[in-house]
């Protein structure tokens, strides 16, 4: 079993996350966090002594499969991966 961490971004610089797994939520929404660095390292830290690995949702778009320890110990990197490869690039003025 490996959970799903559901990333969402309710505002443009708040984050929130929800863990299911086989498909049921398995309990409420995170708290509100300021940055996505923020969220990951707390899905990280919350599911760190359980899981190796989860797998990552950012808005509904499936990431990937990310160790929590990453998560935990290196948040921004993570997040600077995901906005990289995720994110569509921003045109220029």
């Amino acid at each position: 079993m490996k959970p799903l961490v559901h990333v969402q971004r309710i505002a443009s610089n708040a984050y929130t996350y929800r863990v299911s797994t086989n498909g049921v939520q398995a309990g409420d929404d995170s708290a509100t966090f300021d940055s996505l660095e923020r969220c990951l390292f707390d899905a990280g830290a919350s599911l760190d002594q359980y899981f190796a690995s989860v797998e990552l949702k950012l808005d509904g778009l499936f990431i990937g499969q990310y160790a929590t320890r990453a998560l935990r110990s290196h948040p921004s990197v993570v997040a600077q991966r995901i906005r990289q490869h995720f994110h569509p690039a921003r045109s220029a003025d």
